[in-house]
């Protein structure tokens, strides 16, 4: 009688599981942090320094929640592939891991999706990167099963990978072959004019100082699922004055200073902040969670 494939659901492939996402998680955050030094945003990124500061919160925190997405996602995975793969072939074959893991995700991805409704774009980065995270830690789950532990050499290549990551990112923006993102510089007149939200509001900035809100969007006051409200809902209209500030040295300090009677924007310390390009400037309103704020953006 022969002996089938050793047993998956052992404490090495548990622990290699676990370690593979914990990995993952820390570099998917450096590279995340590369890639938004170069995106137009209102505020300036964090870079990659956000993933030594998340560091101890992930070590306190995302040990647990990886060993536990270990347990009842990586190791189902491993174990549903081994099936598929004993019933269609008749051994057990490596590739059937990542098709596995394509459909887990995306049966995932199209639950939120369908949801939450969020933009296409995301969802399919989503997906991707779901993907490429659960197959890398199911197969070393499941060479972890064969041929024993691996948790040690994952964290040790996963530093290795910590550094490469950041030398790579380093010498990218270092070298010019990709630019760090800064607001473009402005001044009062080049803002005067009317700004649009794209759904029907409209802002116009007098040059005598004066301000004039038509239906732009009250966020505060939206009660309904998701950042954008339904159509005609919480507005404001009213009446105010702007004044645009220059801030003391960077481009990202600028902002306009906005009242308007009866609308929620402009009162706060930070004002309407500069973004977009300097053909294409974009004044942004934070609104939400502060800690991970939405922007309602007008555009020219």
């Amino acid at each position: 009688m022969t002996a089938g494939p050793p047993e998956v659901w052992t404490g090495p492939s548990i622990l290699a599981g676990a370690g593979a996402l914990f990995v993952g998680v820390v570099l998917g955050v450096e590279a995340n942090g590369f890639v938004e030094l170069a995106d137009q945003a209102p505020v300036p990124s964090d870079g990659p320094g956000a993933a030594l500061l998340l560091l101890p919160f992930l070590t306190c925190f995302g040990v647990p929640f990886a060993l536990l997405a270990s347990l009842l996602g990586v190791l189902p995975t491993v174990s549903t592939a081994r099936w598929a793969s004993g019933r269609l072939t008749g051994r057990d074959v490596w590739w059937w891991v990542p098709a596995v893991a394509v459909v887990l995700v995306g049966a995932g991805v199209a639950a939120f999706g369908i949801t939450r409704r969020p933009e296409p774009g995301p969802l399919v980065l989503g997906w991707l990167s779901g993907t490429a995270l659960l197959t890398g830690a199911a197969l070393l789950a499941r060479d972890a099963a064969l041929h024993g532990g691996r948790l040690r050499r994952i964290l040790g290549y996963g530093a290795l990978s910590t550094v490469a990551v950041f030398g790579i990112g380093a010498a990218l923006y270092a070298t010019g072959l990709v630019t760090e993102y800064r607001p473009p510089k402005v001044d009062a007149a080049e803002l005067a004019g009317t700004w649009t939200d794209g759904r029907g509001g409209t802002l116009t900035l007098a040059a005598d100082g004066t301000a004039r809100a038509e239906a732009l969007t009250d966020h505060d006051a939206d009660t309904g699922v998701g950042p954008v409200p339904e159509p005609g809902k919480h507005r404001c209209t009213g009446e105010g004055t702007w004044s645009y500030d220059p801030g003391d040295s960077t481009t990202w300090q600028q902002s306009v200073q906005l009242f308007i009677k009866g609308c929620p924007f402009g009162g706060g310390i930070e004002g309407l902040r500069i973004s977009g390009t300097a053909e294409r400037p974009e004044l942004n309103w934070e609104y939400g969670d502060i800690d991970s704020p939405d922007w309602y953006t007008l555009t020219r």
